[in-house]
């Protein structure tokens, strides 16, 4: 019966196989380059040059040069690594560059770190090249690194940039099983990578950390306005607007840094736990050089990514108090203009009244008028009818008659008003 993969299967399972480090045996010289790539094509096609049958979405690729010269590449996120190993009794330990050095030298990118290893069997083999490495007394970290067998290994460096433009390493195996010291190898490496890349977030924090200091201040300010009521409302949500974009601007150009500086300090602390290093009396050890600048370097980076919430969180705040005071301003006058609007109609029904009142004596006075024409003419009919007095005595009745007949329809339109007919 034939399996159905899982599109994804074959990439998950390489990714756990995957050996990123490539093998030797002491001695061995190894260079290693970690770049960031911001033009993957550039990349690709100068790998393409070492390695024809490159295949372009690869995330690792391993080249065997020569018989005792292997070259290793391998894709991170945002940086790339390229690793030359010279392996055996012909391996010259010494710290000139090999000559392949320059195919991984010609890769673009921009260099994070390299670094030149020396690897050999013991600490009397070490010990002649730890002199011409020129380790500063005052700069050398040595340590033992455990394996996870027990065994110790050692190595040796200053963790500073020679003037050939590369760090200096040597390790010696201790005793250690080969297999063990590659993986320490390895750790020691990433461990130093992966510190590097953290690292890059720094020098943006220290920026970002004095423009956040500029718009705490404006914040503060906006805020004292706020609270003492002297300064218009669209003024201040002029300036809380204009802040919150450049809180916006600073978060999106460093955020991303930030979560990534974060994201290698997990890693090398990882590495750190796997080395298990163990100090060296009289020496500096990799914990104590790791915990002297690393750790206060990735905690400023995360305190800036917890400023810039609480100054996101403090200035949204701040805009809903705003919000609040003008819809509660809004408010105010609407009510103002109902109550102005209440009196204007209450006005104009009095008026209204007052018209009708008159309008009902106009009426009247018309309705009179016409009564009066037949009642002449009755008179000149009959001559004892007295019309005028007739008249007279007809227009209380009718006045009060048309009063009495306006009230009730007042009345059932108010009725109506106040208990309008339901709908269907």
């Amino acid at each position: 019966m034939a399996l159905t993969d899982h599109p994804l299967r074959r990439q998950v399972v390489g990714e756990m196989q995957l050996r990123r480090f490539p093998a030797f045996s002491l001695p061995a010289r190894i260079v290693q380059i970690v770049r960031i790539v911001e033009d993957r094509e550039a990349e690709t096609r100068a790998l393409r040059a070492i390695w024809p049958e490159l295949d372009p979405a690869a995330r690792h690729a391993q080249a065997q040069l020569c018989a005792h010269v292997t070259l290793g590449w391998e894709r991170h996120s945002e940086a790339s690594t390229m690793t030359l190993v010279t392996t055996g009794e012909d391996a010259p330990l010494d710290w000139s560059p090999p000559p392949e050095t320059a195919l991984i030298e010609a890769v673009p990118g921009k260099v994070v770190r390299a670094s030149r290893l020396l690897l050999v069997a013991d600490d009397a083999a070490a010990q002649g090249l730890i002199a011409k490495a020129g380790f500063g007394s005052s700069h050398l970290v040595t340590c033992h690194v455990r394996s996870p067998s027990g065994t110790r290994a050692r190595l040796w460096t200053d963790f500073r940039i020679h003037a050939d433009g590369y760090g200096r390493i040597v390790m010696a195996t201790g005793g250690m099983p080969l297999a063990d010291f590659g993986r320490c190898v390895q750790q020691v490496q990433e461990l130093g990578n992966y510190r590097n890349l953290a690292l890059i977030g720094l020098p943006e924090a220290r920026a970002a950390w004095s423009e956040l200091d500029a718009l705490e201040a404006e914040l503060e300010d906006i805020g004292q306005g706020l609270a003492r009521g002297d300064r218009r409302d669209d003024t201040l949500l002029a300036s809380l607007i204009a802040l919150s974009a450049r809180l916006l601007s600073i978060d999106s150009g460093c955020g991303y840094r930030m979560s990534a500086t974060a994201a290698y300090a997990r890693i090398v602390a990882s590495r750190m736990a796997q080395l298990d290093a163990e100090a060296i009396p009289g020496f500096q050890s990799l914990a104590a050089f790791n915990d002297r600048r690393f750790e206060p370097a990735v905690h400023t980076c995360a305190a800036l990514t917890t400023r810039l919430a609480l100054l996101n969180a403090r200035t949204a705040q701040s805009t809903a108090l705003l919000r609040t005071r003008i819809e509660t301003h809004i408010e105010n006058q609407n009510a103002r203009l109902l109550a102005s609007v209440d009196r204007s109609a209450r006005m104009q029904v009095r008026l209204q009244r007052l018209v009708e009142g008159l309008s009902s004596v106009v009426i009247s006075y018309y309705l009179l008028g016409l009564i009066g024409y037949p009642l002449k003419a009755a008179e000149h009919v009959w001559p004892p009818f007295h019309a005028t007095l007739a008249l007279g005595l007809l227009a209380p009745l009718v006045i009060a008659l048309l009063s009495i007949l306006m009230g009730r329809a007042h009345r059932r339109l108010d009725s109506d008003d106040k208990h309008p007919a339901l709908g269907p």
